[in-house]
């Protein structure tokens, strides 16, 4: 049996809300044009209250149209444009509850929490008081000063200002059209620090002068992005790197973002055209987003398609370092230092005409439409030419350098964002 209870508050009216054995500060009613109160079967004591509803505890204050208040349990149901606040942080929703115990307000539909560093967007979420922590679900959104975070659930700490995302993660930074996925991410709001893991990938999309949209994707198994004066990024293990012409994979890769600069480490391998290069470490410079010079470091190595109408025939270059420059995306100059070892194979009118080798302390050559047109050779100078005959008896293998392998795993970028199903 329930006994209602109808009556008209003033602004001015104060009613005290205890819950038996409650520790923290009581919940004051400040405000609400109608009330009414019953008891349920269970003994439980009930108040709703409808208009300009206002409670406070402590620093806490919250507001809606309607509410109903289970005293034994000191929770309030909250309904119609809710507003709770402490201090600096301000929840939003359309309903949602508080428990005055536990200092904690749940939100539910168009939930926004928003702090003097961020604001967090979702159709549910909760906020703790006391902790400073927010738990949020189901279309998330964190937006700060430099970046936006899309999730599925997300957990952030106010005191550290950091958040952990978690399921179809994506973090979008505007300002390099950088977009970073995975299914878990560790985002630093205060220093911009950014960790993915759980298949880690990026996309950067840029428009060429010419206007063609010119792609960057990256995949790792660790992302870590720093938005800091070191604009940097660092993928770790099994890296794999696909730009236009251009594909790589390597164990570690640093991207420095403003100075357009690529690092690849841990036996790193580049493709570019029907290039492949490989050495210890290999650095590639960028110019308005078009590969303008890789240097090779350590057991350089660089193997070209001599002819399509020959596709075991590759030219070689090898030594201690190699540097090649390009110029409109064609390979013009190449640059072998120390230990330079040349393998170039000849042709006569569509027939293969032999092959040279050549070395020497330095090797330069000089490319036309991406195919050798000179070369120049310094110090130490020897040469031998096979002719085709003996090419054919003892087979193309006979006359590779050291250390040739043709590598048959180069990306596209399929490899990094794989067709949905």
């Amino acid at each position: 049996m329930t006994r209602p209870l109808l009556h008209t508050l003033t602004l001015t009216a104060l009613l005290l809300l205890t819950a038996a054995g409650q520790t923290k500060e009581p919940v004051i009613l400040q405000n609400a044009d109608i009330f009414s109160g019953r008891r349920l079967d269970n003994g439980e004591d009930v108040r709703e209250l409808e208009g300009n509803v206002r409670f406070r505890q402590g620093n806490v204050r919250v507001w809606c149209d309607r509410a109903v208040q289970y005293l034994n349990r000191n929770e309030i149901e909250l309904n119609g444009n809710v507003r709770i606040v402490r201090d600096t942080v301000t929840l939003t929703s359309r309903k949602g509850r508080y428990y005055g115990d536990k200092r904690r307000a749940d939100g539910e539909g168009n939930v926004r929490l928003k702090t003097p560093h961020v604001t967090l967007l979702a159709d549910i979420g909760s906020y703790d008081m006391d902790r400073d922590q927010a738990f949020f679900q189901r279309n998330v959104r964190v937006i700060d000063s430099s970046s936006t975070i899309h999730c599925e659930q997300l957990t952030y700490f106010e005191r550290e200002r950091r958040s952990v995302a978690m399921l179809n993660v994506r973090i979008v930074n505007p300002s390099d059209n950088v977009t970073m996925y995975g299914h878990h991410l560790v985002h630093l709001d205060s220093t911009g620090y950014s960790r993915m893991t759980e298949e880690p990938r990026l996309l950067q999309i840029d428009t060429a002068a010419s206007g063609e949209i010119d792609t960057l994707a990256v995949r790792g198994v660790v992302m870590e992005s720093f938005d800091d004066s070191s604009q940097k990024l660092v993928v770790t293990d099994s890296v794999v790197i696909v730009r236009g012409a251009m594909a790589a994979r390597c164990g570690l890769l640093l991207y420095h973002t403003q100075q357009e600069r690529i690092e690849l480490f841990s036996r790193p391998v580049v493709w570019y055209d029907e290039n492949q290069v490989t050495g210890d470490t290999i650095l590639l410079h960028l110019r308005d987003d078009r590969l303008v010079s890789a240097a090779i470091r350590t057991r350089a190595f660089v193997a070209s398609l001599a002819d399509s109408a020959f596709p075991l025939r590759y030219n070689q270059l090898t030594g201690r370092s190699i540097l090649l420059r390009f110029e409109e995306n064609k390979l013009r100059e190449t640059l072998v230092e120390r230990n330079a070892v040349s393998l170039y194979f000849l042709f006569d009118e569509g027939a293969g005409n032999g092959v040279n080798k050549t070395t020497g302390d330095f090797i330069r050559m000089l490319f036309e439409e991406g195919r050798p047109k000179t070369i120049h050779v310094a110090a130490g100078i020897e040469g031998t030419y096979v002719p085709e005959t003996l090419l054919e008896r003892n087979g193309i293998g006979s006359v590779n350098l050291d250390g040739f392998t043709l590598r048959n795993d180069r990306p596209d970028h399929s490899t990094v964002f794989p067709p949905r199903k």
